[in-house]
């Protein structure tokens, strides 16, 4: 009998940014994709999950570092970023 993965509280909130942003279809390849060059992210994008993030788990994120920036090209590179 295969265990049930267990999602953590962070992989859900940004499965659901991107669902509700997107349509639940985005899920099948959202880690596989970059997210600002396929056109999912944009500035104002990156800003408005910058700062739910920030709201939601107290985490900083400072986006004047180019490192967190580009972070936001990769869903698990953002998923880094709020641990």
């Amino acid at each position: 009998m295969r265990k049930k993965k267990n999602k953590n509280q962070k992989t859900v909130f940004l499965e659901n940014y991107f669902s509700k942003k997107e349509g639940k279809q985005v899920l099948k390849n959202i880690k596989k994709i970059n997210l600002i060059k396929t056109g999912y992210l944009d500035s104002m994008d990156v800003v408005n999950l910058a700062s739910l993030i920030q709201k939601t788990f107290k985490k900083k994120i400072d986006l004047s570092k180019e490192k967190v920036l580009k972070s936001f090209e990769k869903f698990d590179l953002i998923l880094k970023l709020i641990k």
